[in-house]
C-alpha cells in the first residue's frame, strides 16, 4: 500500500489547490536536474501521489483504499501531515501524538482499543478461512481417491459426471 499523502506532506482533508502546491515545491526539490543528488525513486513517489490526488475520481477511490487498509491493522491517519501511525496504549491523562510531526492523533485508548480488536478479528477471519480451503482441498481429495480405491475393489463404477 502507498501512503499518498505520507508522501507529498498534506493532509487528507488537503484541497486540490494544497495538493498542487505541495507537489510542485517537493518536485523542485527532489527533481534530477535541480539538485546535487537526485533521488529518482522520491521523484517518481511524489509523481505518483500527485497524479492520485489530483483526479477527484482516483482521490475517492484512493481514500476508501487506504481507508480499509489503516482499519484493518488498527493504525490512526495523521490528520496534519497523512502520516500513518501504529497507536500502542495510550496511558490515562496522555494523548496519542504522530510520530511524524507531532501533532495530536483524533484516537482514544477506547477506539483504539475496538479498532485494533477488530483488525485482529478480520485477521483471524482471514486466516481461517484461508485454513479451512486449504484442509478442504486436502481431505477432498484424500477422500475421494480412497473412495475411488473403495469403489475399484468392489467393482462399483464411477457415476456419469463424478471426477
Amino acid at each position: 500500500m502507498k501512503f499518498h499523502y505520507r508522501d507529498l506532506w498534506v493532509p487528507q482533508t488537503a484541497t486540490p489547490d494544497q495538493i498542487k502546491s505541495a507537489y510542485r515545491k517537493l518536485a523542485r526539490e527532489c527533481h534530477p536536474d535541480h539538485t546535487a543528488n537526485p533521488d529518482a525513486a522520491r521523484f517518481l513517489l511524489i509523481g505518483e501521489a500527485y497524479q492520485t490526488l489530483s483526479d477527484e475520481a482516483a482521490r475517492r477511490a484512493y481514500d476508501a483504499e487506504l481507508q480499509t487498509y489503516l482499519r484493518r491493522r488498527g493504525w490512526v491517519l495523521c490528520p496534519a501531515c497523512g502520516a500513518h501511525n501504529e497507536v500502542p496504549r495510550i496511558p490515562e491523562s496522555k494523548i496519542a501524538m504522530c510520530g511524524r510531526c507531532r501533532t495530536a492523533l483524533p484516537v482514544t485508548e477506547k477506539e483504539r482499543r475496538e479498532t485494533q480488536t477488530a483488525a485482529l478479528r478480520e485477521q483471524a477471519i482471514d486466516v481461517v478461512a484461508e485454513l479451512g480451503a486449504d484442509l478442504l482441498d486436502l481431505t477432498g481429495d484424500y477422500l475421494h481417491r480412497r473412495l475411488q480405491g473403495v469403489r475399484a475393489r468392489i467393482g462399483v463404477s464411477t457415476r456419469k459426471g463424478a471426477r
